[in-house]
């Protein structure tokens, strides 16, 4: 595959973003300010300049003359590609300058395939990725080019969108990766970076075998899409409608920065754009995984999954190095990708969100990677265990292990059963206990009349993947509405590392139902704070085989034919929760919390009156999550 590019010209470019508001009050006010000698240099108009705006200018001076020398260290230029098929992909390059100079020696390119926009126009300054990713000028300085490309169907680039993953979107990645590598200023070797969409696109570039592609750094990506948007067979309504939402808008206004500094190629890329695929309304319309939408020839996640060309990405044996968060949406995914690929691969778990990378140095450790497989350069990242992962809650200097396999050496499940109470003063509508001692065969059941109030709050691992809030604030109040199941105060610390699973025996007055459980952290106060969840839809409770190593976990195939209303007899519902580590102090207790509703992070059709569902806990039917826990003793040995 070949493609072609129109002539490049210069782009404004920016390198930091700190000082850009008084460089555009001094603009609007005359005042020039440039660098030269290590020393900031200012020229005034004829009528002077007021004196807040002088002593801001003083006081700022550092500031802006660092911004404006790490400008000078760059060469930006924009360009259009056109691909196979006659759409332009914008494309911006940012180059390195040495005393003022680009540097001419070919070198290595990382590039991203953004979604979002790969530069935008903000009061007539363009911010690049530089801006909105500072780290990338330290792998800029140290000698590699960077590259980002608007998608087709986004930004200043052409096209409209059938899909987000389609197969047009891999095949352009192969072309721009081909194009770049072929640049006499890039040496052949061309690697990829980008969190979430960003790092979707890597493996589906990888997915295409580019020769030139040597290595990708994917943070946060996704790897099955149905047990995303619909875990369990519940709809994640919330942020489908507000992501769909977001780049509805994104698709459709005039942001991008244009390429040759022509505004009207992007605004006819704008109306273009609107012919673009409703996002939100594609996702409602297919609640199963075969469903089929209005002329589709096969359903719609066989060919948008990523999992679904996993085979060809692992054959392809592009080195990977993964970066996610227990609170992600898609830490599982992680997992799944790092268990599904056969060739060389890292994984970095921290305690982050899909947005938050507090601790981590994403500069060195890029930089490790690249060095290794674009440059040849023994930087020892292979000599390490190729899975590293923070402990959440460890005592200060003990949070970080690797391993060699997931989950670690010497994790052993423990079912933790539901037990009767009351065991604490009114905390939920049960109050029940938990114990690793299975019931008899007497137990019992508890009763739950649902209550659509309940929630996991407003700044949630879902909100934070659309760019919303996030912090979860204590549970409490979701476990009023919830049946709990609650410890007696621990004598040690338990760990928790690696993936529960809940088999919940249930019944309900309704054929259907919504099923989140939690586990939660109750500490020596009485809070009660969030680790995990997972949720079940009851009609698509059914068991299969995963078309993909799942890692042993429970797989639903969630399709039209194994869907099936609720007995009046107890059935199990048996899913994971996401993946964990987590150390539970002395004196705090562990909870698990079952609602059936999370009002404000996914979709649950309200009955009236509501459905009274059981929870039964007896014999045969008990109901019980599996913590998988890593003795004392085995937590040095990782």
């Amino acid at each position: 595959m070949t493609a072609r590019t129109e002539d490049a010209v210069p782009g404004p470019g920016a390198a930091g973003a700190s000082v850009v508001p008084l460089l555009l009050r001094l603009r609007a006010s005359n005042v020039r300010v440039w660098a030269a000698g290590g020393r900031l240099h200012h020229e005034t108009p004829p009528g002077g300049v007021d004196e807040e705006l002088r002593t801001l200018l003083e006081e700022r001076s550092a500031d802006v003359l660092a911004y404006l020398e790490a400008v000078d260290g760059i060469e930006s230029s924009t360009h259009y590609v056109t691909m196979r098929d006659g759409v332009r992909i914008a494309v911006d390059v940012l180059r390195p300058k040495r005393d003022g100079r680009v540097v001419e020696e070919p070198l290595p390119a990382l590039w991203c395939h953004d979604r979002y926009h790969r530069s935008d126009v903000v009061d007539g300054l363009t911010w690049t990725k530089l801006d909105s990713r500072p780290w990338l000028r330290r792998i800029l300085d140290d000698g590699y080019v960077i590259a980002a490309a608007d998608a087709r169907g986004t930004g200043a680039s052409s096209g409209v969108r059938g899909m987000e993953f389609g197969p047009e979107e891999s095949r352009d990645a192969y072309e721009i990766t081909e194009w770049l590598a072929a640049r006499d200023w890039c040496d052949g070797n061309v690697g990829m970076y980008g969190e979430s969409y960003l790092g979707i696109t890597q493996f589906l570039a990888a997915g295409t075998a580019p020769p030139s592609l040597k290595a990708i750094f994917p943070q946060v990506a996704l790897f099955d899409l149905y047990s995303f948007l619909r875990p369990g067979g519940a709809f994640r309504h919330d942020f489908i409608r507000n992501w769909g939402a977001m780049v509805r808008r994104l698709d459709t206004e005039t942001g991008a920065a244009p390429v040759r500094e022509d505004s009207a190629a992007v605004r006819a890329a704008a109306e273009e754009h609107r012919a673009n695929t409703d996002v939100f309304a594609r996702a409602a319309a297919l609640p199963f995984r075969d469903s089929r939408g209005e002329g589709d020839d096969e359903p719609p996640y066989a060919r948008q999954s990523p999992s679904t060309r996993v085979a060809a990405i692992a054959a392809a044996g592009v080195p990977v190095y993964q970066l996610t968060g227990w609170h992600d949406t898609w830490v599982r995914d992680a997992f799944l990708w790092h268990a599904n690929l056969t060739g060389p691969r890292k994984l970095l778990v921290g305690d982050w969100s899909h947005n938050g990378r507090e601790g981590v140095d994403l500069a060195a450790e890029h930089l490790r990677w690249f060095d290794h497989w674009l440059k040849g350069v023994d930087t020892g990242v292979m000599d390490e265990p190729p899975i590293r992962y923070r402990r959440r809650n460890a005592p200060p200097g003990e949070e970080w292990r690797t391993t060699h396999q997931w989950p670690p050496a010497g994790v052993r499940t423990t079912r933790m059963y539901f037990g009767p109470g009351p065991d604490l003063p009114a905390t939920s509508v049960n109050d029940g206990t938990l114990t690793d001692r299975a019931p008899s065969r007497l137990g019992g059941v508890d009763d739950l009349v649902v209550d659509y109030t309940a929630t996991s709050g407003t700044a949630t691992r879902w909100t934070d993947a659309y760019g919303g809030p996030f912090g979860y604030e204590p549970m409490n109040g979701n476990d009023r509405t919830a049946l709990t199941y609650t410890t007696a105060p621990l004598e040690r610390e338990r760990e928790v590392t690696g993936h529960p699973v809940a088999e919940l025996w249930v019944t309900s007055t309704h054929p259907d139902g919504d099923f989140f459980v939690y586990l939660e952290d109750v500490d020596a106060e009485g809070v009660s704070h969030y680790v995990t969840e997972g949720v079940m839809r009851a009609s698509h409770r059914a068991l299969g085989p995963a078309p993909y190593d799942n890692l042993s976990l429970p797989y639903h195939p969630c399709s039209e034919r194994t869907r099936s209303p609720l007995p009046e007899e107890p059935v199990a519902l048996v899913f994971d929760l996401h993946p964990i580590s987590h150390v539970f102090a002395p004196g705090h207790r562990l909870r698990i919390a079952v609602t059936c509703c999370d009002r404000d992070n996914a979709e649950t059709s309200a009955h009236h009156p509501p459905p009274v569902v059981q929870i039964h806990r007896r014999g045969a039917h008990a109901s019980f999550v599996g913590l998988p826990v890593l003795p004392a003793a085995q937590e040095q040995e990782t």
